[in-house]
């Protein structure tokens, strides 16, 4: 099961521009620049809901869970070949703030001196304040009492214990990243973390020696939760929700390119937004025997597919894959047929879908695309 969570609040925090606000701009921010021997930094801050991602946990049961930071790409600008982006928890609470980059300027919300705009509340105080305390002595133990620090009076602070990374070669820059553990600071055990969200940045210590090490790393953009595209930034919540339990179905025999069919039985053309569905998914015999003691054919025979079957979720439009082939989208099985179930919560709307499937038999993966698409209205 994949389960998607838009982001609360974000923001981009700049060196060069260190009392500004962007909380409204349409582009997050991720980089380092040399303007001769002048250095910028840019970093992002992004907050999601985890009372959300909390009850969805346990109203479906989900034991064993994983969670991915995503980030769709925007006109990223001369960034390396090869690179490391890193996420932390922010060890303090900020604010969004109105301001763009360019065409709204304001002093608002989070910046790189400030935490909310307010003069007073400065990340380097804040900062002062957490070196002194057992705070995250008492949290679990991925945090080993251990902070961020800070760079040029501001930048952010964050525990640098708690760590994830995604690492990039010669390939796009959308972001991925599983934040698992992080996460889990913030909704398991009872020493949790307050959740402040999510620092981006390129340098696992922020220590003057590390960070000002003369590597551009050019400016990655994505976008923001205040963007005109599908594109806003999602965490990804998956586990593996099959089951298999055949009943008095038998197996499929041959293959699914010559020995059987596959059908979705009750698609339908349109779902509303925030459903849950079921979709049927039968296995019969591609050239059926015709049972002279009914009369009738055998396509109503339902017969049960490999459990290592698995269906693939698409933009139809534009071909991005949305629910990936794999461990979260095996095919279940009960009594009457195959079957798997697709939460589609906060995907957007007045757009086509299409559906795969993919049949792995003897180690060879046959995938079936017939045109299957539905609309969420």
């Amino acid at each position: 099961m994949h389960k998607f969570f838009t982001s609360s609040f974000d923001a981009s925090i700049y060196l060069q521009q260190p009392e500004q606000n962007t909380g409204r701009d349409e582009i997050l921010e991720v980089g380092k620049l040399y303007y001769g021997s002048t250095m910028d930094i840019a970093r992002t801050l992004i907050k999601f809901d985890t009372t959300q991602i909390s009850q969805s946990i346990v109203e479906n049961n989900a034991t064993s869970w994983s969670a991915y930071i995503n980030l769709k790409s925007a006109n990223s600008e001369e960034i390396p070949l090869e690179y490391t982006l890193y996420a932390n928890a922010v060890s303090g609470s900020w604010s969004m703030g109105t301001g763009t980059k360019f065409d709204n300027i304001t002093y608002d919300g989070v910046t790189w001196y400030y935490m909310d705009g307010s003069t007073t509340k400065k990340w380097t105080n804040v900062f002062s304040e957490l070196q002194y305390t057992d705070y995250p002595a008492k949290t679990q133990g991925a945090l080993s009492g251990s902070i961020g620090s800070i760079y040029s009076s501001g930048g952010g602070i964050w525990y640098s214990a708690s760590m994830a990374s995604q690492s990039f070669s010669n390939e796009p820059d959308d972001i991925r990243m599983d934040v698992t553990d992080l996460v889990k600071l913030w909704i398991s055990g009872s020493n949790r973390l307050p959740n402040n969200g999510f620092i981006l940045h390129h340098h696992p210590s922020a220590s003057i020696s590390t960070t000002n090490d003369g590597i551009d790393y050019g400016v990655l953009k994505f976008f923001s939760k205040e963007t005109n595209t599908i594109y806003e930034p999602k965490l990804e919540l998956v586990w593996d929700d099959s089951s298999f339990v055949t009943g008095s179905l038998s197996a499929v025999t041959g293959s699914a390119e010559e020995g059987y069919k596959v059908v979705l039985t009750n698609i339908k053309k349109e779902y509303p937004q925030n459903q849950k569905v079921k979709i049927r998914v039968k296995g019969r015999d591609m050239y059926p025997l015709k049972s002279f003691g009914t009369g009738s054919f055998a396509y109503d025979q339902s017969k049960y597919l490999p459990t290592t079957t698995y269906y693939q979720l698409e933009d139809y439009k534009t071909g991005e894959i949305i629910f990936p082939f794999g461990n979260y989208t095996k095919i279940s099985c009960d009594s009457t047929s195959n079957y798997f179930i697709m939460d589609l919560n906060t995907l957007p709307i007045n757009r086509t879908y299409k559906l795969k499937l993919k049949i792995v038999e003897s180690g060879i993966s046959t995938i079936i695309d017939d045109k299957l698409i539905f609309e969420i209205v």
